[in-house]
């Protein structure tokens, strides 16, 4: 494999699991420092967007570097 597979490949793992986090919100998870940063910044339903829009983005930055 070379450098961009690779990359591509963790991006799309990357986004895949803060798109998971982003809309389960495990408890663990999400009561992380920084989360809660984003949280008391943003409010609640502004840090789930910009986890959703961060994750969406990565997913199709790797497929799009797979092509």
């Amino acid at each position: 494999m070379d450098g961009l597979t690779i990359l591509a490949v963790f991006l799309i793992l990357w986004g895949s699991a803060t798109l998971l986090v982003a809309l389960l919100k495990p408890p663990r998870l999400w009561q992380m420092g920084k989360i809660q940063g984003f949280v008391q910044v943003l409010s609640e339903t502004g840090a789930v967007i910009l986890f959703v829009v961060v994750a969406v983005a990565a997913i199709v930055g790797g497929v799009l570097l797979l092509f």
